[in-house]
């Protein structure tokens, strides 16, 4: 296989998840707006508690890709 070739450094694989989780947030936060603006009274009743778990797990790959990239430059 090509993939089994081709070895990805951790920092890497570490960038390319960040990235793809923080655009899987963009698109599903887009969706649930455009769902929420569907529910009556403009989804004013909806608890959004897939924020509890989306946005720390962003923050967390991001702060954690900061930190390699500062890091990996000395």
């Amino acid at each position: 296989m090509y993939f089994s070739a081709m070895q990805l450094k951790p920092v890497f694989l570490l960038y390319i998840i960040t990235i793809a989780v923080l655009v899987g947030a963009i698109v599903w936060e887009y969706y649930v707006q455009q769902w929420m603006a569907a529910q009556p009274e403009g989804g004013s009743e909806v608890m959004r508690v897939d924020l509890f778990v989306i946005w720390p797990l962003v923050l967390t790959l991001v702060a954690i890709s900061l930190f390699r990239l500062i890091k990996g430059k000395k």
